[in-house]
C-alpha cells in the first residue's frame, strides 16, 4: 500500500481490496476514537489495544511506513527515468484486480451496474483535471493531506495523484527524502521546515481517514453489492492514467497546467515506447495479482 500510494494513478486502496484487508482497515481505524481513548486510562493498555485491534493497525501501518521512507527515492527515479516500465507493471496489476473482484464481488444486478458505471464516470473525470504546480502555502498542505488520504483508501482513486492535481506532490516527496537526509546530517532550520509541513500535512490525513472511514464502512455495511460495484468502477475509470504510453501536452498559462493523453505504443512521442519491455511487465504485474491471492488463500487454510 506505501509503495502504490507514493506512484501518482495507482491506490493504495486497491491493494487493500485485492489482499482482502480493506473492510478490515476501515473497521479498524473506525475502532480508535476519545472513548477507546478513555478505556486506555481506566482498565489498562492491553484491553485497549485489543479494541482497537492494535496488532492489525501496527502490522499494516508499519509497513506503510516502511515502504514510503525505503522506496520514495527508488520510486521517484523509476517514475522520471522507467515510466513506461512502471506504469505497465501497474496496469497489469489493476487490470488483474478489477477482472478478480468482477468475478468475486460483482452482483449482476441493474442498481450494481449502474453504480459501477457512476464509479468509473467519477474516477476517470478526475484523472482529467489539470495538474497544478505553483508553489502552496502551509494551510493548504492541511487541504491536501484531507483530501489525499480519502482517495488513497478508495480503490482506483489515486492518493498520490490528487496530490499532485493539488499541486504539493513534489514538496511532500522532498520533505520525505530530506527526512532520511536528516537522520545522517542533521540540520535544524531544515529541520524547523520539513517538521511544520510534514507535521500539517500528517494532521490533514488523521482528520481525513477518520471522517472517510466513517463513511465507507457505513456504506460497505448496509450497501454491500452497490458499493463494491462503485469501487470496481473507480478502479476501471483509473485505467487511463495508469496506461504506460501518455504523450505530455504542457499548456503555456500562468496556473502551468500539465494535460496528458493515453496513446497507443505506435503513437507515443517519447524516445522508445519499449513495447517488449512493458508487454513482460504488464504481464507480470497480473500475474503477480493472482500469485498473492493464491498466497492468501494458502495462509487462511493453514490458520
Amino acid at each position: 500500500m506505501g509503495a502504490s500510494d507514493l506512484v501518482p494513478g495507482v491506490s493504495g486502496g486497491t491493494i487493500a481490496l485485492i489482499t482482502g484487508v480493506y473492510k478490515e482497515l476501515l473497521d479498524s481505524i473506525n475502532e480508535f476514537s476519545w472513548k477507546k481513548i478513555r478505556l486506555l486510562k481506566n482498565e489498562g493498555f492491553k484491553k485497549f489495544w485489543r479494541q482497537i485491534n492494535g496488532p492489525f493497525l501496527l502490522s499494516l501501518f508499519a509497513g506503510i511506513i516502511s515502504s514510503i521512507l525505503l522506496l520514495s527515492r527508488i520510486l521517484e527515479w523509476l517514475i522520471i527515468n522507467e515510466p513506461i516500465g512502471l506504469w505497465a507493471f501497474f496496469f497489469g496489476l489493476l487490470i488483474a484486480s478489477i477482472l478478480f473482484l468482477i468475478k468475486t464481488e460483482l452482483k449482476y444486478n441493474l442498481e450494481s451496474l449502474f453504480c459501477l458505471v457512476i464509479g468509473g464516470m467519477v474516477s476517470y473525470l478526475i484523472t482529467q483535471l489539470s495538474i497544478i504546480t505553483n508553489d502552496t502555502p502551509v494551510w493548504y498542505i492541511f487541504i491536501a493531506g484531507f483530501i489525499g488520504i480519502s482517495a488513497m483508501i478508495l480503490p482506483g482513486l489515486s492518493g498520490a495523484y490528487i496530490l499532485l492535481v493539488m499541486g504539493v506532490y513534489q514538496k511532500i516527496i522532498s520533505n520525505i527524502r530530506q527526512v532520511q537526509d536528516l537522520i545522517f546530517t542533521f540540520n535544524q532550520e531544515q529541520f524547523t521546515e520539513v517538521t511544520s509541513i510534514l507535521s500539517v500535512f500528517i494532521l490533514g490525513i488523521f482528520v481525513g481517514v477518520k471522517v472517510f472511514a466513517k463513511l465507507l464502512s457505513w456504506l460497505l455495511n448496509h450497501y454491500p453489492q452497490r458499493s463494491f460495484a462503485f469501487l470496481i468502477g473507480l478502479m476501471t475509470g483509473a485505467l487511463g492514467k495508469v496506461w504506460p504510453w501518455q504523450n505530455q501536452l504542457t499548456t503555456l498559462s500562468e496556473d502551468g497546467a500539465i494535460y496528458s493523453t493515453a496513446v497507443l505504443p505506435q503513437n507515443f512521442e517519447g524516445s522508445s515506447p519499449e513495447f517488449e519491455k512493458a508487454l513482460i511487465l504488464m504481464l507480470f504485474g497480473f500475474v503477480l495479482m493472482f500469485a498473492v491471492e493464491k498466497v492468501k488463500i494458502l495462509f487462511k487454510n493453514e490458520t
